[in-house]
C-alpha cells in the first residue's frame, strides 16, 4: 500500500499539509474543505472521499465520493482531474467537540481496491 501525502485544510493550515490542525467550529462555514494532493498512482476511473476515525478500515464516518476523473469526448476516454476537493460537514465535526479525531482521504475503484492517506491529520475540534 502506498502512503499518500497529508490532505491540505486550506481554511486552517493555509496551502501546506499539517499533521495536527485545530478546527474552530465558530470560524467554519457549513463544511471543512479537504484538498487532496495530486497523485500519479491514482487513475481517472477512481474516486476519493474523506473518512474520520482512528480505524481506516472501519471509519466512524465516510463522506460522499468525488470522481478522480471525467469523460473526455475528444479523446474518447477518461481524463484525470487535478486539485480534488472533498468536504466534511460541520455537523459531523461537532460530534467530536472537545476531542481529537483523525482525518484521512480514501481512494477507491470499482474492483473494491482501496488506498488511504497515511499518516492521518489529527483534528482538534474546538467551539
Amino acid at each position: 500500500m502506498s502512503n499518500f501525502t497529508l490532505p491540505i485544510l486550506t481554511q486552517f493550515s493555509g496551502n501546506k499539509p499539517a499533521e495536527k490542525v485545530t478546527i474552530k467550529l465558530s470560524k467554519l462555514g457549513a463544511n471543512l474543505e479537504v484538498q487532496i494532493p495530486d497523485s500519479n498512482e491514482i487513475s481517472a476511473d477512481w474516486s476519493a472521499y474523506p473518512i474520520l476515525g482512528a480505524n481506516k478500515d472501519q471509519p466512524e464516518w465516510s463522506g460522499p465520493q468525488v470522481a478522480a476523473g471525467t469523460w473526455d469526448d475528444a479523446n474518447d476516454g477518461m481524463v484525470k482531474l487535478m486539485g480534488l476537493k472533498v468536504t466534511v460537514p460541520k455537523a459531523e465535526l461537532q460530534k467530536y467537540l472537545g476531542r481529537q479525531v483523525e482525518l484521512r482521504y480514501r481512494f477507491a475503484n470499482e474492483s473494491g481496491y482501496d488506498l488511504y492517506s497515511d499518516p492521518s491529520v489529527k483534528l482538534k475540534i474546538e467551539p
